[in-house]
């Protein structure tokens, strides 16, 4: 039960708001399309829920789906066509559904006639809709919330927990493919270990050279072990595109990760441009997590403080000893995660 509860107020509920944007985007496009055709109050209001449900189902469980993943990988003006298209299909239907809902299935052939000067108008209303779409996703609906509100337009301390990733070997695997090719695999990387991130309730920080910062809430991190259940999905990710990884680049790409957990200070930063910064000395021990896992030769190194915090949730997690840390008097003990689908 609490299990399930975990994965409801983290991966749900950050689905529900994505779809939920997407039918208020697109069920106000459609009625304004509607009421600008000159149809009545009640084919606008028909044809925005239609609409707008229709694009949130699809945004929801297939452009943010597996299943998806071709369209979110595509040169975003080849997908916005794409989405459109898909788009104005859904209001289309939507026409239809509405005219037989209302009992006005005879009306229909207007419908019919009123079609080359609708669906131009549509199209338009269309693409505003995916750029909005698509900007909310760049930027994050979480972060774009905070800093309309202004959350953190003073700084607050949140304890959080902090995951970095890095990839294996960069430096001689550019050396082999060059600039271009290699930036396309880190590119690819980065993508598919980001999802599982996102879908564990995660939010990704800072992308950084060949790998990347992840944060969470430290009590929605270490409560049924979601952050060790991330590490996993992003192996199994990886592991799945491996065959891909070969085909496109001749090698596989293997990371190390490094986790860490503490109070740290969230503020806005920046002023033409803002982002959302996290400070703190948490953040610098996270970064040696990753360091350690490297010296030590393992995939993943877990602060002592997140392995008490995670208590039993895991057995894969064993003491590596203590670690010496720049700055601070006292060294810190720290274990070793060993992923469920490493075998």
């Amino acid at each position: 039960m609490g299990r399930a509860r975990q994965r409801f107020t983290l991966s749900t509920r950050r689905k529900l708001v994505s779809m939920a944007l997407a039918v208020v985007i697109f069920a106000a496009l459609a009625g304004l399309a509607t009421v600008a055709l000159g149809r009545p109050p009640e084919y606008a209001v028909s044809n925005a829920v239609l609409t707008g449900i229709g694009v949130g189902f699809f945004e929801e469980f297939y452009v943010q789906s597996l299943r998806g993943r071709w369209l979110r990988h595509m040169h975003p003006l080849r997908s916005g066509l794409i989405y459109t298209a898909v788009v104005v299909v859904i209001y289309f239907i939507a026409l239809h559904v509405t005219h037989i809902f209302l009992g006005h299935w005879n009306e229909l052939p207007v419908v019919y006639r009123r079609l080359p000067e609708a669906i131009p108008m549509f199209v338009v209303f269309s693409v505003i809709g995916v750029v909005v779409m698509r900007v909310v996703h760049f930027i994050g609906a979480e972060n774009l919330f905070h800093l309309t509100l202004g959350t953190y337009h003073r700084p607050i301390v949140k304890a959080m927990v902090l995951l970095f990733v890095d990839m294996n070997g960069s430096t001689a695997i550019a050396e082999r493919l060059g600039a271009v090719r290699m930036s396309l695999l880190v590119g690819k990387f980065l993508f598919d270990i980001a999802k599982p991130i996102s879908d564990a309730g995660g939010e990704i920080y800072l992308y950084k050279g060949d790998g990347l910062i992840a944060v969470w809430d430290w009590t929605d991190a270490v409560r049924g072990a979601t952050v060790l259940r991330a590490i996993d999905e992003m192996v199994a990710a990886v592991r799945r595109e491996r065959g891909r990884y070969l085909a496109e680049f001749g090698v596989a790409p293997t990371f190390r990760v490094g986790v860490h957990g503490g109070d740290v200070v969230v503020s806005v930063q920046g002023d033409t441009k803002r982002s959302i910064g996290i400070y703190g000395e948490t953040i610098n021990i996270a970064s040696r997590m990753e360091d350690a896992a490297k010296a030590h030769g393992v995939f993943c190194v877990v602060s002592g403080d997140v392995a008490r915090a995670l208590g039993a949730a895991d057995a894969r997690l064993t003491p590596l000893g203590n670690e010496t840390i720049r700055g601070l008097s006292d060294p810190i003990p720290i274990c070793e995660y060993r992923p469920a689908s490493s075998g």
